[in-house]
């Protein structure tokens, strides 16, 4: 199962030392706590929406890695190290003393370094990129199908990773239809850093509700984990509204997203597309609906 979460996020709902001591200091107690939390949500949403698309991998950027449209990396470089050299356009994370960003940034070697020749030492030979740990998304090659815009002959879309070419006005009908699109490859790339701006957007393309509503479930289960009857009440809360109804907090929300009370901004399943309606008068005669549903 894709991992949504990356590690950073806890910092936004919980500090390091109490994560390390609800989780033993173990990922894969929290990778583990993390997928039933995970499973736990689809079941609630997979009736109506895809969830494939909404708990996508959250992937640490590589650049030999061959990456789609939508794709979400973390970007981190190995930390600077004062026992080596560094050759023109090798990469580094560091952290420069009174950094404002805890994790530090990533810079590039300009010029060719001596042992202990570090960016802030030297400035001038290494050249600074991003923060450490940014988030970016690979860019689709033309814009991502949408069901309530109308097309014209030649638009081109993107859907599913191909590229589709419309041949016949439609609306509301989808790419993979016969009659009125034609497919193109699929759209993939790789050696394109996250600076190539033709290629990625600095950002976070993830729902953030899905991921804060995610990252409450999951601490709800690791404190769940170390003693069920002493769970904090602050996090019962977040996690259903810490009464016998669940009507509130994470577990709240998505029953009403799974009963149709709320209408998340989500991708929603398409209805299944290319047949016909048959249906009988008053005269005995039958009308035969045109239009794809």
């Amino acid at each position: 199962m894709a991992r949504l979460l990356r590690d950073k996020d806890y910092d936004r709902v919980i500090q390091t030392d109490n994560l390390s001591q609800i989780t033993e200091s173990s990922q894969q107690v929290k990778l583990d706590m993390e997928q039933a939390a995970q499973a736990e949500m689809i079941s609630y949403l997979k009736q109506r929406y895809l969830t494939a698309r909404i708990f996508t991998d959250t992937q640490v950027f590589d650049n030999t890695a061959t990456y789609k449209g939508k794709n979400l990396v973390e970007w981190t470089e190995t930390a600077w190290s004062s026992s080596a050299t560094y050759t023109i356009n090798q990469r580094v994370s560091f952290v420069p003393a009174g950094s404002a960003y805890t994790y530090g940034y990533i810079y590039q070697c300009a010029v060719n370094t001596s042992a202990g020749e570090s960016p802030t030492t030297h400035p001038a030979k290494w050249t600074q990129i991003t923060e450490n740990y940014s988030l970016y998304y690979a860019k689709t090659p033309q814009a991502e199908y949408d069901k309530t815009k109308s097309y014209a002959i030649n638009d081109q879309v993107w859907y599913e990773d191909v590229v589709y070419t419309c041949i016949q006005p439609c609306k509301n009908i989808l790419p993979t239809t016969s009659g009125f699109w034609t497919a193109g490859s699929t759209y993939t790339f790789s050696g394109a850093l996250p600076t190539d701006t033709t290629k990625w957007t600095k950002g976070d393309n993830r729902n953030q509700q899905i991921v804060l509503f995610l990252l409450d479930i999951t601490l709800y289960h690791l404190h769940s984990r170390i003693n069920p009857r002493n769970v904090p009440d602050l996090r019962k809360e977040r996690y259903d509204g810490n009464g016998p109804t669940q009507s509130g907090g994470a577990i709240g929300w998505l029953k009403k997203v799974a009963s149709g009370d709320i209408t998340a901004d989500l991708p929603e399943i398409d209805p299944v597309q290319g047949n016909s309606i048959r249906w009988g008068n008053a005269d005995g005669s039958t009308t035969r609906a045109s239009n794809l549903y």
